[in-house]
């Protein structure tokens, strides 16, 4: 079986280069790297390239002429992959030298090859903490119930499994620009029949660390002073935009299933983030959090019936009160669980 790592590059080559280091230490037979460039500004060609006289595995590497955006990006280095599998990592993270990946084969094998599916992660540049949104090592089902289930495990792409020829068969470029293209695609392969499975082991490596340089963060763009003030939509809009259209492409979609889809968000995503906002002293963040997500800005509320979108509503002002309220110590103590039970 042949397994290929598939990396959306972008600038940065530095961290690219120490994540491609480390996968030289990966002594899994059949294994291919893939580095899709969108078109970046540094050396990236030419340092691969040369990298390429000599690299342990098999590395391919292609660039557009045009930069074309994350999701087109995303897409495209799942598209060069040659691999029976293929795991997607950001060109800042990696697969952690501990895991060998003959185990993952194993077990792609052992349960009859499923389709799609997600590893947990070491946080580097957290001091090593594991993220677990694995909790355990199993094909967990296909279906709606599913994909509406675990789509969080979708938001990060570290991690993220694809069985190539199913891949192929739904590939689409409906959501690109959205920056959610495999929440998108993650959902509609789960409800038009991708066993999705799981693994509990830490597979990648995410924020790999390196000495005087620095990541961009959300952090260092919302606003802490009233005058940098703006209304603010943490993407939460397009999650839902991109589910719905999942549900709606794979033939399931039903007004109870948006309900659903605004409830999850507005009761769980919603206010999480306003008061992780609030943790960073963004204050002003969180009230324009609050702005940007009433309901009537939303065009998909549409969708909903008086009845539904009533109750809503009602989520809406429950959750902007209890995200205001809540202690930001609190929050701080619970956070990691908090963030695990969002990725479930």
């Amino acid at each position: 079986m042949r397994l290929s790592i598939c990396i959306p590059q972008y600038n940065r080559i530095d961290f690219l280069l120490k994540n491609l280091s480390i996968l030289e230490l990966q002594s899994y037979a059949d294994l291919e790297i893939v580095v899709s460039d969108d078109c970046s500004s540094d050396n990236t060609e030419s340092a691969v390239r040369a990298l390429q006289l000599n690299y342990k595995h098999r590395l391919v590497y292609h660039r557009f002429n045009v930069n074309q955006g994350y999701d087109r990006n995303f897409r495209k280095c799942i598209e060069l992959a040659t691999g029976d599998y293929v795991v997607v990592i950001g060109n800042d993270d990696t697969i952690n030298p501990a895991y060998d990946l003959a185990i993952l084969a194993d077990f792609l094998k052992a349960n009859d090859y499923p389709e799609l599916g997600f590893a947990n992660f070491i946080e580097e540049s957290s001091g090593n903490s594991l993220i677990e949104r694995a909790k355990k090592t199993a094909v967990l089902g296909t279906g709606y119930e599913t994909a509406m289930r675990y789509y969080s495990c979708f938001s990060f792409v570290g991690g993220l499994i694809y069985k190539k020829d199913f891949f192929n068969k739904h590939n689409s470029e409906k959501h690109d620009g959205s920056i959610y293209a495999q929440i998108y695609l993650g959902c509609l392969m789960i409800s038009k029949g991708a066993r999705l499975f799981s693994i509990k082991e830490p597979v990648v490596i995410k924020d790999i660390v390196l000495e005087k340089m620095e990541r961009n963060s959300y952090r260092d763009v919302i606003a802490r002073r009233w005058k940098d003030y703006k209304v603010e939509t943490g993407g939460l809009p397009s999650v839902m935009n991109v589910l719905i259209e999942a549900f709606r492409d794979a033939g399931v979609l039903t007004q109870p299933r948006i309900y659903a889809v605004f409830k999850r968000i507005y009761t769980v995503t919603f206010p999480f983030w306003i008061v992780d906002y609030k943790s960073n002293g963004a204050l002003p963040a969180a009230v324009g959090l609050v702005q940007g997500l009433i309901p009537s800005r939303n065009e998909n509320t549409r969708l909903l019936n008086f009845a539904n979108r009533t109750k809503v509503w009602g989520w809406y002002f429950f959750s902007s009160t209890a995200g205001l309220l809540t202690p930001v110590a609190l929050f701080k103590r619970l956070k990691h669980w908090l963030y695990n039970k969002l990725k479930r």
